[in-house]
C-alpha cells in the first residue's frame, strides 16, 4: 500500500498523459486517412502572349 491508500499502479498523472497521447495518435490517423482520401484540386491557366513577342 502506497501513501495515498492504493496499491500502486499507475497514478493519476501518468493515466491522463496516456489518454491525450492517445486522442493525439487518433487524430493523427483520422486526419492522415482524411488527408488520403482529397483530390488535389484542376486549375487551368490560361497564358497570352501578346503579339510583339513574335517575330515577324
Amino acid at each position: 500500500m502506497n501513501k495515498y491508500g492504493g496499491e500502486g499502479g499507475m497514478g493519476w498523472t501518468a493515466r491522463i498523459v496516456l489518454a491525450i497521447l492517445g486522442l493525439v495518435i487518433l487524430g493523427a490517423l483520422g486526419a492522415g486517412i482524411y488527408g488520403s482520401t482529397l483530390k488535389p484540386p484542376h486549375h487551368t491557366y490560361t497564358v497570352v502572349i501578346p503579339n510583339s513577342r513574335f517575330p515577324g
